[in-house]
C-alpha cells in the first residue's frame, strides 16, 4: 500500500512539473515599481530634496521634511520662534514653492505640528537609507 501511495505521489510530481515563474514575476514587478518611481528621470527622494531646498528659501523656516507619495508631498515644517504666528501664510507659501519645485505634485499636506513633523522626518530618514 505504501508503494502505491509513493508511486502516485511521484507520478503527480512528475506530471505537474517544476517551473520558476515566481522569480520571473517578482523581477518584472521590481522593474515596474522602479520605473514607476522615476518621474522626469528622478527618484522620489531626489524630488523631495528639491522641494525641501525650495521651501528652505523662506527665512522663517528653520527646517523642513518632505516625503512624496504619488502626486502629493507631505511636508513638515519647523518654524523659527518668532514665526509661529504666521503659520497659515508660511504653509501657503510652502505649498506654492513645493509645486514650483516639482510640477508633478498636484497637492500638498503641510504641517507645523512638532509630533507630526517628527514622524515625517523619521520617514524621510528611513527612505534615504533604503
Amino acid at each position: 500500500m505504501k508503494k502505491v501511495i509513493f508511486g502516485i505521489f511521484c507520478c503527480g510530481m512528475i506530471l505537474t512539473g517544476c517551473r520558476s515563474n515566481t522569480l520571473e514575476n517578482n523581477l518584472s514587478q521590481i522593474r515596474i515599481a522602479r520605473a514607476a518611481e522615476l518621474e522626469q528621470g528622478k527618484t522620489k527622494s531626489e524630488r523631495a530634496k528639491e522641494i525641501k531646498q525650495n521651501i528652505l528659501q523662506l527665512k522663517e523656516i528653520q527646517q523642513a521634511a518632505v516625503i512624496i507619495e504619488g502626486k502629493t508631498a507631505l511636508i513638515g515644517l519647523r518654524l523659527k520662534e518668532d514665526s509661529q504666528k504666521d503659520v497659515v501664510r508660511l504653509k501657503s507659501e510652502a505649498d506654492i514653492l513645493a509645486k514650483e519645485a516639482d510640477e508633478n505634485i498636484d497637492g500638498t499636506a503641510i504641517t507645523a505640528n512638532e509630533n507630526i513633523t517628527a514622524m515625517i522626518e523619521k520617514m524621510e530618514k528611513e527612505r534615504e537609507i533604503s
